[in-house]
């Protein structure tokens, strides 16, 4: 009954919502498995080559039964844009590597260094804000995305709601500069994705992470000092390449094949209100007034960017 009252393009952008939500949810649990490798002796280069290679490795053990002409089959969206299914291995391949080098590459090495300079609070709120403005803007650019009211107030609600919940006062304009880097790459990621037509799912995210563990084994190998891996290191790894690697990935590139990027990166900025609520489920702490303040308007900018899906063509 309820199918019969919602339009097809509003079922397609509550699935792209649903999406980009668990997304959302899947990167919050970042902190938690962070938790079990601040004191390992890894560094932040190690972490970033070592859970995106481990995921690797878990995705194509999974899908090893999968021919390979399936997988590329699955690589390209009917509708595309640039990319065709008679398309080059050659060209589909190098246009997952572009967009590897933007979401996982920028997005791990910029942020990476971000850190070092400051409040990590202060990276993440700089971070997604340049990503949702950034996707907006490279949408309308590459896209030829219509700069509706309704988007640019609830990215903007949206926004806020994120400075509300984790700005600090103090802030190096070094990590400003790295942590708006980072973001703007991954909102390019996922603008580029839907320019080259790439369709979202397990086997687009399998090829990213083969990308990603390539480009990221250069800062790696830099960098290598050896180091005893023990089990916290290995249960922190593990955790963070199925959840917000794998899992991460999948929903994100799932949710980007129904809804556009600027939409997408706006619900992914309700990451801070998911990670409360697991700070509330394990730690037992409770959430400031200036919280609730925050995830108010983050919420009021997700509604107000999702009044436009009905008027997104599929």
């Amino acid at each position: 009954m309820l199918n019969q009252h919602l339009s097809g393009a509003n079922i397609v952008s509550i699935k792209g919502a649903l999406f980009a939500l668990a997304a959302a949810a899947l990167n919050a649990t970042i902190g938690i498995f962070s938790v079990l490798l601040m004191n390992t002796g890894l560094k932040s280069n190690d972490v970033a080559f070592l859970k995106t290679l481990a995921a690797f490795v878990l995705l194509s053990l999974m899908l090893s039964k999968t021919p390979r002409h399936v997988q590329y089959q699955h690589l390209i969206m009917p509708a595309r844009v640039t990319l065709d299914h008679h398309a080059s291995h050659k060209r589909i391949m190098a246009a997952i590597a572009v967009c590897a080098f933007f979401g996982i590459f920028t997005l791990f090495v910029f942020e990476t260094q971000a850190y070092q300079y400051g409040n990590p609070a202060n990276v993440v709120v700089i971070l997604m804000a340049a990503a949702t403005i950034s996707a907006t803007l490279f949408g309308a650019l590459l896209l030829k995305e219509k700069l509706l009211l309704n988007t640019i107030l609830g990215v903007l609600l949206a926004i806020a709601g994120i400075f509300v919940i984790s700005w600090t006062s103090s802030v190096d304009l070094t990590l400003v500069f790295f942590a708006a880097l980072a973001g703007i790459g991954y909102g390019l990621f996922s603008v580029l994705m839907q320019r080259f037509g790439l369709q979202g799912g397990i086997y687009l995210t399998k090829y990213l992470l083969l990308f990603g563990s390539l480009l990221l084994f250069i800062p790696f190998i830099i960098t290598f000092e050896p180091v005893h891996i023990g089990y916290k290191s290995i249960l922190g790894l593990l955790g963070l390449a199925i959840f917000p690697t794998i899992l991460g990935f999948y929903c994100t590139t799932s949710a980007l094949t129904y809804l556009p990027a600027s939409k997408v990166q706006v619900i992914e900025l309700s990451e801070p209100l998911f990670a409360m609520f697991f700070v509330w489920l394990i730690l037992h702490e409770s959430a400031t007034m200036r919280f609730w303040l925050g995830a108010g308007l983050v919420i009021l900018g997700i509604l107000t960017i999702t009044n436009t899906f009905k008027k997104t063509p599929h």
